[in-house]
């Protein structure tokens, strides 16, 4: 449970910080978060299998 609110936690503010000057549609914005979510998970599981994290 914890996983998942770190996951969306970091994918919402990119989500917020790419809004703030408004340069970038809605759907670059989803990408840009969705990105995010997805390179957290990974480096997140690659810790994990490797034993970095405790």
């Amino acid at each position: 449970m914890r996983m998942m609110a770190i996951l969306l936690g970091s994918a919402a503010f990119v989500y917020f910080v790419t809004g703030i000057k408004g340069r970038f549609t809605k759907r670059k914005r989803f990408y840009f978060a969705l990105g995010t979510y997805v390179l957290v998970y990974l480096i997140t599981m690659i810790l994990v299998f490797l034993d970095g994290v405790p």
